[in-house]
């Protein structure tokens, strides 16, 4: 079972950002509650957006969904059944955007051990707040080599578990 731990939750609703969906307590976040939580996860990324470059301060998307209680670690148990083994391999999590754009991403994909993919929420861009039409929280994956997962204006993450019922 999924349990969130240790989450702020912000009063203004335009700029919140909320995760739910197989957790047991969803939470809504600011800008300013990330920026404080996740103070030092906090990195600098460059990356190349339409021919140009920037750096924005971001958080790593796993470390959110790890302080929201998704199993964010590799735990091999070989005497687990079939149905439990390596149950993080088939989480979802579905990035939604204000404008209803979404992109997914397996738990796996983003752990180190296994997928080793780098998803993060951009909180600015050159130092600058993100503009009303990505902001103010944006996804962004450097490694993609094309830009169909960026997700602008996140407002929704989603973890979902993929097991049939």
């Amino acid at each position: 079972m999924l349990t969130a731990t240790n989450t702020s939750v912000s009063t203004d609703f335009q700029s919140a950002l909320r995760i739910g969906g197989d957790l047991c307590v969803p939470a809504e976040w600011s800008t300013d509650a990330l920026r404080k939580r996740f103070a030092r996860d906090l990195r600098a990324v460059s990356y190349t957006f339409k021919g140009q470059t920037h750096t924005s301060e971001c958080i790593p998307l796993l470390a959110l969904l790890g302080a929201a209680g998704a199993p964010t670690e590799l735990v091999i148990d070989p005497r687990a059944t079939p149905r439990a083994k390596h149950a993080n391999t088939r989480l979802l999590v579905v990035v939604q955007g204000r404008d209803g754009f979404s992109a997914i991403f397996c738990l796996a994909e983003l752990m180190p051990e296994i997928g080793n993919r780098a998803a993060w929420l951009a909180l600015d861009i050159d130092g600058e707040p993100l503009d009303q039409r990505s902001g103010p929280i944006k996804l962004i994956v450097p490694a993609d080599e094309k830009p169909v997962r960026w997700v602008h204006a996140v407002q929704a993450i989603t973890l979902q578990n993929d097991r049939a019922s």
